[in-house]
């Protein structure tokens, strides 16, 4: 029986790499994407990557994770298509310097890049205990970023465009790494956070508020040093697959699977609770029926 792994992101970058990676590797992929017409390209590259002899039936789930509806209808699709989940690896994210907000009332970059990754865990957390060894693993800038997260604001009402629209997402990110290892420790799941290094990907140029120029520039320096997609993709997928999970959650990571120290910033038990009850506060309306806490 092939190990299931759930990918985010799937149709573009490094979410593509990682799903291609895993599929290579016997892996059942469940490819997780906004664009149907790309979905289905993706689908032909992972059916040709693994052995065709034995190929498992990979799938792909359309799903915008800016919208909270759509992220509890992805983890029901998923729960209908596997009795477990061997690795979630969330690489759907945006780089955004000015803030927006959904028709859900939450700012946009929040939800995509932390808020969607809250309700995947915690409403697949059956499928993850479910499996023998399974791997939790949120990329985005492990560690890089000081703690400039407002909990009384969540919704970034109150804050101003520029750089911290985008950081604030990314720290809540190494405190969820870190509080999922506590949570986890003694069942088979391990969570982890990594930086996959600059890649050439369109992040830049697709970023919301970012000035035309400054886009361009960006992209030009992440083209001329950034790691292609599959290099980037080669440490999310080996903590998926391979690394052993005592080290998956001992540590954050980086490019060509370098062991990044967890910050202390990220280590407060208290820091970490707030986030999650806030979470938990906001993720209410679509966490109905789940156990308040594990």
């Amino acid at each position: 029986m092939s190990r299931v792994a759930v990918v985010t992101g799937a149709t573009a970058g490094i979410g593509r790499a990682v799903a291609v990676r895993l599929a290579a590797h016997g892996f059942r992929v469940l490819a997780v994407g906004r664009d149907t017409a790309r979905g289905e390209m993706v689908l032909g590259e992972l059916h040709r990557s693994g052995d065709r002899g034995n190929a498992p039936e990979h799938r792909f789930l359309a799903a915008d994770l800016a919208s909270m509806v759509s992220t509890v209808s992805l983890a029901d699709a998923i729960a209908r298509q596997t009795d477990q989940v061997d690795a979630l690896v969330c690489c759907a994210g945006i780089f955004a310097l000015r803030p927006e907000w959904t028709d859900e009332g939450l700012e946009r970059t929040f939800a995509l890049n932390y808020l969607s990754r809250f309700i995947l865990v915690r409403r697949l957390e059956p499928l993850l205990t479910a499996s023998p060894s399974a791997r939790v693993v949120l990329v985005a800038n492990a560690g890089a970023y000081r703690d400039r997260l407002d909990l009384e604001d969540p919704h970034y009402r109150h804050g101003r465009p520029g750089m911290r629209v985008a950081t604030r997402t990314q720290f809540a990110n190494d405190l969820l790494a870190v509080e999922l290892s506590e949570r986890f420790r003694g069942t088979p799941v391990a969570a982890t956070c990594v930086f996959p290094g600059v890649v050439r990907t369109d992040v830049f140029r697709n970023g919301v508020g970012v000035p035309r120029p400054l886009g361009a520039v960006l992209a030009a320096v992440a083209g001329r040093i950034g790691l292609t997609p599959a290099e980037a993709a080669d440490t999310p997928a080996w903590l998926a697959d391979s690394a052993d999970p005592a080290a998956v959650s001992a540590s954050f990571f980086g490019p060509h699977r370098a062991v990044r120290r967890i910050p202390d910033r990220a280590r407060p038990p208290e820091r970490r609770r707030v986030l999650w009850d806030v979470s938990e506060e906001l993720a209410a309306p679509w966490l109905a029926g789940m156990p308040a806490d594990y």
